[in-house]
């Protein structure tokens, strides 16, 4: 829970700058499984970090949030007294009630910044949760954002899915302009990736916070993903370096002048570097990111900190049980591996 601290102090030191700032989160943001039973797992001590979290969140302000399916570990139920304690907006498409099929919670979410609108769709993969119904999620995407394209200059999807799912939404046409993953690897994303629409995952271990800086002069134009590019820069450039076998001064047309096959890749190499040097130099919309490790080199909000230290002294403690050993509480080498 220590993230949360120092996850607040690198919101809040953002808000400093004087930026524009969003913060959103694409799910299972509450519970570390899918389903928590009263007869396996310490309930009450789940409920009691949800709502941490919940509070931290309120105190960071958060924008947007879609549920995904870990977020219905105790139910439909309490996620929806979460919502009601909650300061931030719940949105998903396609998540319905079994019963009434009506959506569970707002499809979307539009805010206005100075003139600029942008617009936050919530979805997610199927999953198995009783009187949940799960519609398939590009198709109600593509729905939503027909609906309200003519009403946002910038549409963020926040979308808890498998990677089938996210393949196909990559691939859909759908004109959205970012694509925020939960639900995927274990590791943060480095850049946008290589579909149309730049793709980030922050992991699935709360251990990294995804700085995504978003910079738009015309909004007609395409989103360049600098990242991306000098990702592509570096790994062409090594491969030159390296064909001029510890010669720096090395020419490579000389060099290679007898084996064309080998120059041919130099110079497709060549051109990476020169066209992705030309889109960075003439972007007028771009998008880098800067993956931030919450580890303890990041400062901790005190008023956070005081939330989750007071959340967590209302766990239950229960009696100490005897270690993997057998060994009873009052034994002197309880809970040691020797």
């Amino acid at each position: 829970m220590g993230g949360l601290a120092r996850k607040a102090s690198v919101i809040d030191k953002e808000r400093l700058n004087n930026n524009h700032l969003i913060v959103v989160d694409s799910g299972d943001l509450f519970f570390h499984k899918s389903d928590l039973t009263f007869e396996k797992d310490n309930t009450e001590a789940a409920k009691i970090k949800s709502e941490i979290i919940v509070n931290c969140n309120n105190k960071m302000n958060y924008n947007a949030f879609t549920p995904g399916s870990r977020d219905f570990a105790l139910g439909l139920k309490y996620l929806k007294k979460l919502e009601s304690q909650s300061n931030f907006s719940y949105i998903s498409c396609n998540l319905y009630d079994g019963d009434n099929r009506k959506r569970l919670f707002d499809p979307y979410k539009i805010e206005n910044y100075d003139g600029f609108k942008i617009a936050y769709i919530g979805a997610a993969s199927s999953f198995q949760k009783d009187s949940v119904l799960i519609r398939e999620p590009i198709s109600e995407i593509k729905e939503v954002y027909n609906k309200i394209s003519n009403e946002a200059d910038f549409v963020i999807v926040l979308f808890n899915g498998t990677k089938p799912d996210m393949d196909r939404l990559s691939k859909s046409g759908i004109g959205f302009d970012l694509i925020l993953r939960s639900g995927g690897s274990s590791r943060a994303s480095e850049n946008g990736g290589n579909g149309i629409t730049p793709l980030y995952e922050a992991g699935n271990k709360g251990k990294y916070l995804n700085k995504i800086n978003i910079s738009l002069s015309n909004i007609g134009a395409d989103l360049i993903d600098i990242d991306l590019l000098q990702k592509k820069i570096k790994q062409s450039e090594k491969h030159l370096k390296n064909k001029k076998l510890g010669d720096p001064n090395g020419n490579l047309d000389e060099m290679y002048k007898d084996k064309p096959k080998i120059l041919d890749t130099i110079n497709n190499h060549r051109d990476i570097v020169r066209a992705s040097n030309t889109k960075i130099n003439n972007a007028k919309n771009t998008i880098n990111t800067k993956k931030i490790a919450l580890d303890t080199k990041v400062d901790s909000k005190a008023d956070i900190l005081f939330i989750v230290d007071e959340g967590m002294a209302k766990i239950p403690k229960g009696p100490e049980m005897n270690d993997h050993r057998g060994r009873a509480p009052g034994h002197p080498h309880h809970g040691h591996s020797h």
